[in-house]
């Protein structure tokens, strides 16, 4: 059986660090949030304030007198208040002793899991997000029909992230790209999509906010679509009095939407929809803040025993092992994220 020595508690959580951080490594390559989210600057106070500049700026014509307006930057603010996050491991000091006690392998497996579910959170933070709808700076929820372009000046207008109910002019309403329409009124609905959001404004109220997409996301349900999409050089044409197999390469690089982003998340099994699909967008303009920000406050780390002698050893009759982190998620640009739901 193992004697619990000091070099055995030092081998022991050496191997508990390689592992956690070789699972957070791993997890950390196929997870998906950086598409949405960016990270903020890490505080060092209970609370955050974030504020949220706005592209009100114009440049006009002067004159020949060359008067210059002189215009102020405005922002809008929002505070954040971070939460704690953790988990914990007992192991019976028996449990290392016992020949079948399994400790050895219970402590790799749990570093393991907290390896993982450390790269893991941002993007489960993310996630319940997005589901909550929670509001925004600009005072609506954050997917939203209506969401005013300046917050300042309501006369400047509303744009939608959320495509549901009715078309109506360049808003396209819901819009169904799976597998119950045809391939071609998928394309075509994507094309409406993408239109309307090359027609939002800046909060100046004169130009053109220049999105582009960075991913398009969507269910497991949905990704098989998602994916025919996204690669299609030909489609059958049958929406209309169309018919035949057209050309579609070009467009379906037009717009820019490169390989779908499956997750697991957002389908039914965790509270989203099926059929409901999220398209992430870049601001070509400014590249400050995304449509959600992750703002830590104290990064998750396992905290270890370390170096002990054998006095310290013989007293220690449960071995326990603790992770914490402190940081919290919140709502960003409404208009680099956009929710397309089927009805």
């Amino acid at each position: 059986m193992p004697t619990i020595t000091p070099s055995f508690t030092f081998d022991l959580e050496s191997n508990m660090r390689v592992i956690a951080a070789r699972e957070y490594e791993r997890l950390s390559r196929q997870i998906w949030w950086p598409s949405v989210m960016k990270v903020a600057p890490k505080s060092n106070a209970k609370k955050e304030r974030v504020s949220w500049l706005l592209d009100t700026a114009r440049i006009k014509k002067t004159g020949k007198g060359g008067n210059i307006r002189f215009e102020d930057i405005v922002a809008l603010t929002t505070e954040v208040e971070f939460e704690n996050a953790g988990a914990g491991l007992k192991i019976k000091k028996e449990q290392f002793e016992d020949i079948d006690g399994n400790g050895i392998d219970y402590a790799a497996h749990w570093a393991r899991q907290m390896g993982a579910l450390g790269a893991y959170w941002p993007q489960k933070m993310l996630v319940a997000a997005m589901l909550a709808n929670g509001t925004t700076y600009d005072g609506t929820a954050f997917f939203s029909t209506a969401h005013p372009v300046n917050p300042f000046f309501t006369a400047s207008g509303t744009y939608a992230n959320l495509f549901t109910g009715s078309a109506s002019g360049i808003y396209p309403g819901a819009t169904r790209i799976d597998s119950s329409v045809a391939i071609d009124v998928a394309v075509q609905n994507l094309a409406k999509i993408f239109a309307y959001i090359a027609s939002i404004k800046m909060p100046n109220g004169e130009d053109p906010r220049f999105l582009r997409p960075a991913a398009i996301i969507g269910p497991p349900l949905m990704y098989p679509r998602l994916v025919q999409l996204a690669n299609a050089k030909y489609i059958a044409q049958v929406a209309g009095s169309a018919a035949g197999t057209g050309d579609v390469e070009a467009l379906i690089n037009s717009f820019g939407i490169g390989q779908p982003i499956e997750a697991y998340e957002l389908g039914s099994a965790f509270g989203g929809d099926d059929n409901t699909f999220y398209i992430a967008m870049e601001d070509i303009t400014s590249n400050e803040l995304g449509a959600f920000a992750y703002v830590p406050r104290t990064d998750f780390s396992i905290l270890y025993y370390g170096e002990m002698n054998d006095a310290q050893l013989a007293r220690i009759k449960e071995f326990q092992w603790m992770t914490e982190g402190r940081n919290n998620v919140l709502n960003g640009h409404p208009y680099l994220l956009f929710k397309c739901s089927p009805t």
